[in-house]
């Protein structure tokens, strides 16, 4: 995917007002989340570069003290303030089946239909684009549903 920000921005614009107890932990947020869009899709150990970071972001993702509503929260306040300054949206839909070779890993998952053999999964993405500013504003939901669709 490519950004028409830097991962330091998307990260300081999406996450600045997460309300988390203590300033330090939205900077740590903003960090970890910038890093994070840089090695897209890897585990958060590959993330950082160095053992420092990879400490630092352990400890914010054991922190109890962090409550994930809130950077939920400020993300979708970074969204609407986006929102207010586009004339038109478009909501694209996309539904992806997934097939699995390995029962492990639909064990893992969880059972998606009545059969618990069935290795197929469905994820469903809405991406909130902009056409004037020919630009996607934010992957707006994001979900794996727990049913097989009928043949």
């Amino acid at each position: 995917m490519v950004f028409s920000k830097s991962s330091e921005q998307w990260a300081s614009e999406t996450f600045s007002q997460a309300k988390l107890g203590d300033i330090r932990r939205a900077k740590r947020l903003i960090v970890l989340a910038s890093k994070l869009l840089t090695k897209l899709g890897q585990p958060l150990v590959q993330s950082p570069t160095s053992p420092a970071d990879i400490e630092a972001a352990y400890r914010f993702t054991r922190n109890k003290a962090i409550n994930a509503q809130a950077i939920a929260e400020a993300g979708f306040l970074a969204i609407a303030n986006c929102v207010n300054h586009c004339e038109c949206l478009l909501a694209l839909e996309d539904t992806t089946s997934l097939k699995f070779k390995h029962q492990a890993v639909c064990d893992e998952m969880g059972h998606t239909s009545s059969n618990k053999h069935s290795h197929d999964k469905h994820a469903y993405s809405v991406l909130l684009f902009s056409p004037e500013q020919k630009h996607v504003v934010s992957l707006i939901e994001h979900m794996r549903n727990q049913f097989k669709w009928p043949k």
